[in-house]
């Protein structure tokens, strides 16, 4: 079986930024949820950036879809053109 030159290689490289952008993001959340539990523990206060974006649910759908529609493309590139 030959390998297929990449048509779209900034598609490629789209959806793969898109991927990465999703995961940094997801793992920001997930920093700021630890770092906001500690500090819940040690004053008995939340961080008040944390509880706003906890408190969005937009943002989690976003964090998703980001991670959706990147890993679905980079999948469907890289299949089409293996």
């Amino acid at each position: 079986m030959t390998t297929k030159q990449l048509a779209h290689p900034k598609l490629l490289l789209f959806f793969e930024t898109l991927t990465a952008i999703g995961v940094v993001v997801a793992l920001l959340r997930f920093l700021a949820s630890i770092i906001n539990a500690i500090y819940k523990h040690t004053t008995g206060n939340e961080l008040t950036f944390v509880t706003t974006i906890r408190d969005n649910a937009w943002q989690n759908y976003l964090t998703l879809a980001l991670l959706i529609i990147g890993i679905i493309g980079t999948r469907i590139l890289k299949r089409r053109f293996k």
